[in-house]
């Protein structure tokens, strides 16, 4: 089916064919019902900048960590070893590091170096981050003191107070826990240390000092709180980007981690900031003693008593980053004596990198410093509703991940109401300013130039007229991509109208973006709340309004706490055994520390803002809890997070594990707290994941245990249950026993229970999830079950999240595919074994041509820092293609336009999802110059669960097809995106721009920047060579898909054959199979055709020209077909088989040896083709006549004859010239023409035959094919003619005296004649003056001079064809 492209349009539809259908509950589908679930248009619409540069490839300067195989200091400290020896091993590792890359930082920016090391790591893991060349990278892992080369994922930030609503003030209330003596670790932008907030000297004057000319000098003394800041370290330094130039991607250190970008400050206040008061100072006071802080400009941390610690790992541009190793490393000893007691108690990462996998090594990394003691709090992500997008190393199973949601009250920028005819709306009411403006508040009337007019284009005049000198209302789309322009083009367009503000409104909850404006007038945007509030009274023209910065943060409104932000990124479901995030908490307009600005505060979105909040509560259950571990702490936190997120305000939908894990946390629970739930075989998980389950024939049932400790003082007794928040059909995790009592002190073990019955199964949405997050076009989803271990005692609760992922799976084969017989073009690809009977879920064979096996890739050397499930699902171990252009052509259309190539990849292991991390993809050389120039890369739509193909040129990088679906039914049927190790990419034949005939280069690789080495391809196979427009085999699905059909037991796929089946293999890849039995190898069987014997019998007279008949026999009689007659090489005729013979004749053979045989070409494959024995005989030449006839036998010299020359070939035509001769003088030649076997040439005798009697022949040569012949003779008379003779002169009348020229011309009489010969005799008067030869015919003779009149007399005497002549003339003198 035709895939036409179709982006860059502004809309986003795709239609699907038909409404989704609803299964049988136990038997295989029909094909039809397939069919109706494909979508009609694989090409997915989106803006252009939707689609993003998908050419990204792991070439060039990257980031590598280069694993050394020396100890690390934990290593190290766990067999024993003192202080003094961690010391020791980390300077073996720093010498084997500058042995390994000699050129470290400082050296490279000196002198430019390459690859470059920019630090060492020694404590978590031994290694060091290099910059370099890709290629070069990749050859230090042959070196054998490495252990591996990764790339390192780049990360990037994730971005008054909600202590409150928390409960943290309620904490510092009923506990005193204030987070005293705990450590927080900010690994981010820096910390602006001298803002009032973290007890530095609070004025713009001490951050410029402290910033200096760089923000690499010293820290002043008297510009931080030595109790609040403990210091810290920059790794980044000023210009340092991981994305950035070459130059920038180079770090320089420094020991002064200032903050410029302002969002480590805002993050580091969130979690531990003192809190500036209402006057602008320092709150130094009794935190227990605080009522509220809601009037605050910036309210305390979560942790108002903790210490901070500085790891900056951005440049002041923020950017990315990929230092963030060396920050884990760092915290584990941050003093770097070799004791890992000094260790920070609590980590916070407000970044991370997403779609990363869960095993990503810096995940690995985390799990260590939590084994170490210090709890790493992290963000979930700000990608949204996308499955897996959680990136790492949030995703890892031992930090604790945290989700965004909305808090209550929170703080807004105002606009106040001045005048209005309802008196209730004076006053301030919540929104945001516009962030371009700094000048004075404005107050003046609200203009209504209409209810959707926008101001994207110029004001009427009188638009312009109605809003001069008005704040001017302009409607806002909240579609981001519907929406006409930005607020740039509409502030900039009311400026010139005259207006002096800009009011905007909006139906959205919470504001996803801020609203930029222009530096010329103030603009507002107002909250829904206050949008419905006001926009009557602006309708009506009836309210005025002051906006401008002046009120910014000064006023509160609640949008709807505990909802969830819809950025706040849906996590990982399993695929490696633990699913995130784990709580989630307040990252809505939360107000901390603005950096540079003294004592202001700033408002900030995003789990950047969520998870220090959740630090805070970590320090203060550290505090409570000194003796507990990082990941008790954890679990603490996790079962006291019971707030339920719900989907709307007041709203009975509540989100589940994927997007909140347990649910919003609350300080005072979990610093209460004395139970802890956690799974028992990975405590530092907490969490219980059953991950992805495969369901086969049978009903399968799994059992984890968790963890109960009671750490009360008394005895409890706890009701267990599972809460339900996602659902597969009948699926279920159950807890047991159903009540279970612990002593104080003491644990208890909870068994959970997953029980997945197939014939109960069903792939249900998460019903929080959009089914479509394109209009009309299906998302992709994981189906899973989850919800909550729930344990209750004397009216407290605890929470942990459990999740699984059932996948039915089919145990489907294909048979061997056997044509009939040699002549059969079609034959069926059955398939046998059990179907799936699941709800919703469908098997699937995508049938290929196969093209190549791969082995194995090697085994990782141990701890190697690379994503190990990432590597195994980029192994290749089996590729095919297949092309949809036989079928094209076969409909009637045109393949060249609307074909496709696919190719399908098998790998070794599954992937958790294709397109984030693992990007399959497709290269091909279109110009056979061996170097690929096209490829299709897998990869996702941006902000959304749809896999697609992206197709670009490599030379211009430019996209020439794509955006359209790699899976044709999109989210309908699970196809491959989830879970799995099978797919086939789609190749435009249009875009490979190659005609019919053309063979063309194919490599199928898998891209990741976990590779290992660090090169970005993990694996790849090829080339290998097709014709997309004739393969061997092709199939015609049985759902009228491009490449996949429907599997069931029983169904069958048309192969349809092409040259070079007999040697073909098929790939089938079984897209539901379980685990390691997807991909599928069958031989295909073509007969060998029917031995045929041909024989050859000619009959002829064996002469030029002459019928020969060439008489052949088959032998089966039953063959059907032609025969072709040669003689040798060349291709004399055919004629058709008619019960086994066949006669074929002709008389166009030319004398000389032949050597004839008659080929037997069939018109089926059932017969093979043969040729007779060679007959090899000589022909003669043809004989041939020749006759002579003159127009005249007698004629006057001079006179015109012809002849007429008649050859006549016996069988052969004559052709060529004759010749007409007397004796052997050929007076005279002719060209035949040619009337069948008669050629006849009329020849024109010559004038100048002499008078007598000639005795003519006629003579043809003869050719090849006809024999000599001559004519009889014909005699020829010629008699002397009459002779002509003429005088010519300038003039007759001379001056006397004069001696003129005369002329004498002799010839005959008829026109034509000959010239005469001879001479002639010239006379004066009587006076002979002299002879004179002919020449040509003529003569001239110069007179005397002339004294009178007189005759000039010219006497010719005749020649052997001429008689004798005479002629006169008189010169007068005058």
């Amino acid at each position: 089916m035709p895939r036409r492209a179709l982006a860059g349009l502004a809309a986003a539809s795709v239609v699907l064919a038909t409404a989704l259908l609803a299964p049988p509950a136990a038997a295989a589908p029909p094909p039809d019902e397939l069919s109706g679930l494909l979508v009609e248009d694989r090409a997915v619409r989106v803006e252009k900048e939707g689609v993003g540069d998908a050419l990204a490839d792991a070439t060039g300067q990257v980031t590598a960590f280069v694993e050394l195989d020396t100890p690390a200091g934990v290593e190290v400290a766990e067999d024993g070893g003192a202080p003094a020896d961690v010391l020791a091993a980390a300077e073996v590792t720093e010498a084997k590091a500058a042995e390994v890359v000699p050129a470290d930082a400082g050296e490279a920016r000196a002198a430019g170096a390459e690859p470059t090391r920019i630090a060492t790591l020694t404590n978590l893991v031994s290694g060091a981050l290099v910059v370099g060349d890709a290629a070069q990278l990749r050859t230090l892992a042959d070196r054998p003191d490495v252990v591996s080369v990764r790339l390192v994922a780049e990360r990037t930030l994730d971005n008054a107070a909600q202590v409150e609503f928390t409960r943290a003030l309620a904490t510092w209330q009923d506990t005193g826990v204030l987070g005293t003596d705990v450590t927080v670790g900010i690994v981010d932008t820096g910390i602006d240390y001298t803002h009032a907030d973290f007890g530095g000297p609070g004025t713009v004057e001490a951050y410029e000092a402290a910033y200096g000319e760089n923000g690499s000098g010293p820290i002043p003394a008297g510009s931080f709180d030595p109790e609040k800041f403990l210091g810290g370290i920059d790794f980044a330094g000023r210009d340092y980007h991981a994305g950035g130039t070459p130059a920038q991607r180079v770090p320089a250190p420094d020991d002064n981690p200032i903050d410029v970008n302002g969002h480590g400050s805002h993050v580091a206040g969130t979690a531990a900031g003192f809190g500036v008061t209402p006057d602008g100072a320092t709150f130094r006071g009794d935190y227990s003693a605080l009522e509220t802080v809601a009037d605050w400009p910036v309210g305390p941390g979560t942790a108002p008593a903790a210490q901070l610690y500085a790891l900056k790992v951005f440049g002041d541009i923020a950017g990315s980053t990929n230092l963030t190793s060396l920050a884990f490393d760092h915290a584990a000893d941050p003093n770097g004596d070799g004791d890992f007691n000094d260790r920070l108690d609590v980590l916070n990462l407000s970044l991370g990198a997403a779609g990363a996998p869960a095993d990503d090594p810096e995940s690995l990394q985390v799990g260590e410093l939590t084994a170490l003691g210090t709890v790493v709090v992290l963000s979930a992500g700000n990608e949204g509703d996308v499955e897996d997008i959680g990136g790492s190393p949030g995703n890892g199973y031992a930090g604790l991940t945290v989700a965004w949601s909305i808090g209550k009250d929170l703080a807004f920028d105002a606009m106040e109401v001045t005048e209005a005819s309802d008196p209730a709306l004076v006053g301030r009411h919540a929104g945001q300013n516009s962030v371009a403006y700094s000048g004075a508040d404005v107050t003046a009337p609200v203009a209504y130039v209409g209810p959707t007019f926008d101001g994207c284009t110029p004001f009427t005049p009188e638009q312009a007229a109605t809003v001069a000198g008005k704040i001017a209302y302009l409607w806002w789309d909240d579609d981001d991509a519907t929406r006409a322009c930005g607020s740039v083009v509409r502030f900039n367009n009311a400026t010139a109208a005259g207006a002096v503000g800009v009011l905007l409104p909006t139906e959205e909850r919470i504001f996803p973006a801020g609203i930029s404006g222009n530096a010329t007038i103030p603009g507002f945007q107002m909250t829904a709340a206050t949008t419905d509030a006001l926009l009557p009274e602006i309708e009506a023209g009836t309210l005025v309004a002051r906006i401008g910065p002046s009120m910014a943060l000064s006023t509160r409104q609640d949008v709807g706490a505990d909802t969830l932000s819809t950025s706040s990124s849906r996590g990982a479901h399993g695929t490696v055994g633990w699913a995130k995030p784990d709580v989630a908490a307040p990252g809505q307009q939360i107000v901390s520390a603005d950096v540079g600005s003294g004592n202001a505060g700033a408002t900030s979105n995003g789990t950047s803002m969520a998870a220090p909040h959740v630090a805070g509560i970590a320090a203060l259950v550290k505090e409570a809890r000194p003796g507990w571990s990082a990941a008790q702490i954890k679990a603490g936190i996790m079962n006291t997070a019971t707030h339920d997120v719900s989907t709307e305000p007041g709203g009975d939908l509540f989100y589940g594990p994927a997007r909140v894990g347990s649910g919003r946390v609350d300080a005072l629970s979990a610093v209460t707290n004395d139970t802890l739930l956690y799974n028992a075989e990975r405590p530092q998980q907490a969490s219980v994941g059953f991950g992805v389950v495969q369901v086969g024939a049978e009903p399968v049932t799994i059992r984890k245990a968790v963890t109960v400790q009671n750490l009360g003082s008394t005895a409890r007794t706890y009701t267990t249950s599972v809460t339900e928040s996602t659902t597969s059909g009948e699926a279920s995790i159950t807890a047991s026993p159903a009540s279970l009592r612990v002593r104080a002190g003491g644990t208890g073990i909870v068994t959970l229970t997953f029980t997945a019955d197939p014939a109960t199964l069903a792939r249900d949405i998460d019903p929080t999830q959009q089914v479509e997050q394109l209009e009309g076009l299906a998302r992709e989803y994981v189906s899973q079950v989850s919800g909550r271990l729930v344990l209750t005692s004397g009216g407290q609760e605890w929470r942990l999240p459990v999740q699984a992922a059932p996948r039915p799976t089919t145990d489907l084969e294909a048979l061997p595919v056997a044509f009939a017989d040699a002549g059969a073009e079609t034959a069926e690809l059955a398939i046998t074994g059990r179907d799936v009977v699941a709800d919703g879920w469908y098997g699937l064979v995508t049938p290929l041509v196969h093209a190549a096996d791969s082995p194995r890739l090697d085994a990782l050397p141990p701890n190697a820092q690379t994503s190990p499930s990432t590597l195994a699902a980029g192994d290749i171990r089996h590729v095919g293609w297949a092309s949809t252009a036989p079928a094209v052509e076969a409909a009637g259309g045109d393949p060249t336009a609307d074909g496709y190539l696919g190719v399908g990849i098998a790998t070794d292991g599954d992937w958790a999802v294709v397109g984030h991390a693992l990007q399959p993809r497709v290269l091909v050389d279109t110009d056979g110059d061996g170097e690929p120039d096209v490829v299709s890369i897998v990869t996702k739509l941006v902000d959304t669960d749809y896999t697609v193909v992206e197709t670009y040129d490599l030379e211009t990088e430019d996209l020439i097809a794509g955006p359209e679906l790699a899976f044709p039914f999109a989210g309908e049927i699970e196809a491959g995106s989830f879970d799995n190790n099978v797919l086939t990419v789609p190749v435009p034949l249009a875009a490979l721009g190659v005609e019919p005939g053309t063979q063309v280069g194919v490599w199928a690789a898998m891209y990741s920047e976990y590779a290992f080495p660090a090169d970005g391809v993990i694996d790849q196979v090829g080339p290998f060579t097709v014709d997309p427009y004739d393969p061997p085999l092709w199939f015609e699905s049985n759902i009228g898909a491009d490449f996949v059909s429907a599997s069931f037991a029983g169904a069958t796929v048309d192969v349809h054959k092409g040259p070079g089946a007999a040697d073909a293999r098929i790939l089938a890849l079984h897209h539901l199979n379980g685990t390691g039995d997807r991909a599928q190898v069958i031989d295909v069987t073509v007969p060998d055709a029917i031995t045929t014997t041909t024989t050859l019998d000619v009959e002829s007279a064996w002469t030029a020209g002459e019928e020969t008949l060439f008489q052949m026999t088959v032998s089966p009689g039953e063959a059907t077909g032609t025969f072709r007659v040669y003689d040798g090489e060349t291709l004399l005729g055919e004629t058709e088989v008619v019960d086994g013979a066949g006669v074929w004749g002709t008389a166009s053979l030319g004398a000389g040896p032949h050597a004839f045989r008659a080929e037997y070409v069939p018109d089926t494959a059932l017969y093979a083709g043969s040729t007779s024995e060679v007959v090899e005989r000589e022909f003669a030449a043809s004989a041939s006549t020749t006759t002579l006839r003159l127009s005249a036998s007698s004629a006057r010299y001079g006179s015109p004859v012809t002849a007429t020359v008649t050859v006549t070939g016996q069988s052969w035509a004559p052709s060529g010239p004759v010749e007409i001769r007397e004796g052997s003088r050929v007076v005279a030649t002719g060209e035949l023409t040619v009337d069948g076997l008669v050629g006849t040439a009329t020849v024109e005798l010559p004038r100048d035959l002499g008078a007598g009697t000639h005795r003519l022949v006629a003579v043809f040569g003869g050719t090849a094919d006809l024999a000599r012949s001559q004519s009889a003779r014909a005699d020829l008379r010629i008699t002397r003619a009459a002779s002509r003779v003429t005088l010519s002169a300038d003039t007759w009348t001379v001056p006397r005296g004069s001696t003129p020229t005369v002329t004498v011309t002799v010839g005959g009489t008829v026109e034509g004649a000959p010239a005469g010969t001879g001479s002639v005799r010239v006379l004066l008067g009587l006076r002979p003056l002299d002879v004179v030869q002919l020449a040509d015919g003529t003569a001239q003779v110069t007179l005397p001079a002339v004294r009178s009149t007189n005759v000039v007399t010219v006497l010719y005497g005749g020649d052997d064809g001429y008689l004798p002549g005479a002629a006169a003339q008189v010169v007068r003198v005058g």
